[in-house]
């Protein structure tokens, strides 16, 4: 009996990608004094592999409409993983997690939240109409599309570490809070409008591998941002948690689990 989906090897780097951005969250939510720079450069290894995944798939010849469409949706599947959950995860993370360079004021904490999800919002509508036109184009042509309509979602993972990396020259250790949610809010506003913008052909892409292992050995040369996740404090979003904890306190010391359970 044969698995569901596709095994071959047209799809291993989109899955390959997207386990590097699973892998990435878990350093965004790592108390580790390197965990944002290990996340971006997973971040930006999943963008290498989304890079050369279509050319990979076009190299076999005889692919079934049932693979090439399963192609389209898998792209897209792994892509709102990557590069929509996952940069926000990055962002939503120094600006709420922050314990060591807090936000000052709730509003502001709301106001990052609102960001990341509205950044999230625009990854998945874009992604969504990709989806769409894509079967559309390839039921009335084989040719290869040659430009974007609006900007593509995998340019995140070079122009958020490029945020990271200019914070390096600012003389200040605070993380780049405000710059990363201001590239969010101008990235998810990009990514549904309908400008026209050329896809990047050979050379193209050679430039940007390249600018890639500049950005590579710069976060490694780099400074680290430590930002520990938080245990014992209410989060923004629910502020009475410990008030719902002090009252359990003073109405008894001690809580008998079983009897709750039992109603005695």
């Amino acid at each position: 009996m044969s698995l569901l989906g596709v095994y071959n090897y047209t799809v291993i780097l989109t899955y390959i990608g997207m386990l590097f951005s699973f892998a990435g969250i878990h350093f965004v939510f790592s108390n580790s004094d390197r965990s944002f720079v290990l996340a971006l450069l997973c971040l930006m290894i999943a963008g290498i592999m989304d890079m050369f995944d279509g050319k990979v798939a076009s190299t076999k010849k005889n692919r079934s409409d049932s693979e090439k469409l399963f192609g389209i949706q898998i792209d897209s599947m792994a892509d709102i993983i990557s590069y929509g959950i996952f940069p926000s995860l990055i962002v939503y993370k120094l600006a709420i997690g922050d314990v060591q360079y807090p936000i000052e004021h709730p509003i502001q904490a709301r106001i990052a939240i609102c960001i990341c999800a509205l950044y999230l919002l625009s990854a998945l509508i874009r992604l969504s109409y990709f989806n769409v036109d894509e079967m559309q184009r390839q039921s009335q042509t084989t040719d290869k599309r040659h430009e974007y309509r609006g900007l593509p979602v995998t340019s995140v993972a070079i122009v958020l570490p490029t945020v990271f990396i200019g914070s390096y020259f600012t003389g200040t250790a605070r993380p780049p809070i405000l710059p990363c949610l201001g590239l969010l809010l101008l990235m998810g506003i990009l990514f549904i409008t309908p400008f026209k913008m050329p896809k990047p052909a050979f050379l193209g892409k050679l430039i940007l591998i390249v600018i890639g292992l500049l950005e590579f050995v710069m976060l490694l040369l780099g400074k680290a941002y430590y930002v520990p996740t938080k245990h014992n404090e209410s989060s923004v979003m629910f502020e009475n948690h410990a008030v719902i904890q002090d009252s359990v306190k003073n109405d008894t010391d001690t809580v008998d689990l079983k009897s709750l359970i039992s109603g005695d």
